[in-house]
């Protein structure tokens, strides 16, 4: 019989914990404010999902544009500097907003380290479709395919460019 109490105890747990935390929730016990900084555990769960989800979606991609080509990683630092530089920061700065007031935090490219960089398929793939729930919307239909790709390249090699695009992106 005493089994059974555990696993009576046991079951009603999975049941408690989840209902307490939806009504936590909903009474409005959660910080919901973009100021907030998340607490560690769902940075990491948030991160790890994220990983695993675009390593998924990038597989059987193939990127058309060479990714050491110093003309597409130009058109692609461009590309950044226009339709990114706001939220991501710049070359050397980060933006004022998208680091400090908006939730998820924005990352911040030019200061990332080289461990924590997509590869340009995973890129692509956020480039392309946006990230849920993050305030990173798709470009699709906004960029041409072409595009996209060479804006993949240059974020994921922001850390390592070739010299002569190196300066083109530094200079102001």
């Amino acid at each position: 019989m005493r089994f059974w109490h555990i696993v009576l105890a046991f079951v009603l747990g999975l049941a408690v914990l989840p209902l307490g935390a939806g009504m936590a929730a909903l009474g409005g016990w959660f910080q919901i404010d973009a100021r907030t900084e998340p607490p560690a555990f769902e940075k990491a769960i948030a991160h790890r999902a994220l990983h695993a989800s675009l390593e998924t979606r990038a597989k059987g991609l193939r990127n058309p544009v060479a990714a050491n080509d110093s003309a597409a990683l130009l058109t692609g630092a461009k590309l950044f500097r226009a339709n990114c530089a706001g939220c991501h920061g710049g070359a050397q700065a980060d933006s004022n907003w998208g680091a400090r007031n908006f939730y998820p935090r924005v990352p911040q490219f030019w200061r990332e380290e080289h461990e924590h960089m997509l590869t340009p398929e995973e890129a692509f793939v956020v480039i392309r479709d946006g990230i849920r729930y993050s305030g990173m919307g798709g470009w699709n239909g906004m960029l041409k395919e072409d595009q996209m790709w060479q804006l993949a390249n240059f974020v994921s090699r922001m850390h390592d460019l070739p010299p002569d695009v190196q300066q083109a992106w530094q200079a102001k």
